[in-house]
């Protein structure tokens, strides 16, 4: 298993120092979530890459997901421009897959003025992504047109881009009402989000909520999934014995 620890999960700690808590925590492997503008670019990803942590996948900054849905022509050109400095951070850092999310639910007239915009900011993205060897990975969200396996496929099918694939977060997942195990089986995704649920609450550390989390594993080996497992719960269970809980994630995953 090709087991990693996503940064946002040691928020609001500097994104290097997560880094290198991270690896000696036991972790090979780390998601990258920028946390600034800074962080978006190439200069960033060479500092990142002397820590010696492969940074295996990108997910794209959720502080600038309104400059990816934007319609406005400047912050088209933008998103373009940040498009282009993380494929390069990706390709610097020799990463697999970067993930966004799908739109989000909109009424009627405000999907006549976002949709193709958008549409085409993240096929500039997997575009550009391509050119580096790295997958864009579609992620499902309750809130988004993503939110059941259907409207995930449906969504990446739209998108109609021979880089783009599915990929399954468990929290979400159950967010949304849908066994994850289900949800896996039917989008068979290219890349894993992990994190636990307790009834309202969302992003618990796995195996410290209600998952069943042999059965999501017994699913994900049936389907000889070969990706990444990235571990990305809540940072607030992250401010206190930070590397001891790492560890016991790791140690959680592994065990199963």
């Amino acid at each position: 298993m090709r087991i990693s620890f996503s940064t946002a999960a040691l928020y609001p700690r500097p994104t290097l120092e997560a880094l290198t808590m991270i690896g000696k925590s036991g972790f090979r492997e780390a998601e990258l979530m920028p946390q600034c503008l800074e962080e978006t670019r190439p200069a960033f990803a060479r500092k990142a890459l002397e820590i010696g942590i492969e940074v295996s996948s990108i997910h794209f900054p959720l502080v600038f997901f309104s400059l990816l849905y934007n319609p406005y022509p400047g912050m088209i050109r933008e998103a373009r421009t940040m498009a282009d400095g993380l494929a390069a951070s990706a390709e610097i850092l020799r990463s697999e897959i970067v993930v966004v999310h799908a739109l989000p639910k909109m009424d009627s007239q405000k999907a006549n003025l976002f949709e193709r915009p958008v549409l085409d900011n993240l096929r500039y993205l997997a575009d550009r992504l391509e050119m580096s060897g790295v997958r864009l990975a579609i992620e499902n969200n309750p809130n988004t047109l993503a939110d059941t396996a259907g409207g995930l496929i449906g969504f990446v099918k739209t998108l109609a881009h021979r880089n783009v694939g599915p990929m399954v977060d468990t929290t979400e997942a159950w967010e949304a009402g849908i066994d994850p195990a289900c949800f896996i089986r039917s989008v068979k995704p290219i890349h894993l989000h992990l994190s636990d649920h307790s009834g309202e609450q969302k992003h618990v550390p796995a195996g410290k909520g209600e998952g069943d989390w042999k059965r999501i594993m017994k699913t994900v080996r049936e389907l000889g999934y070969s990706g990444i497992y990235v571990l990305e719960p809540a940072y607030k269970n992250y401010l206190e014995t930070t590397e001891k809980e790492l560890q016991k994630d790791r140690e959680f995953l592994t065990s199963l």
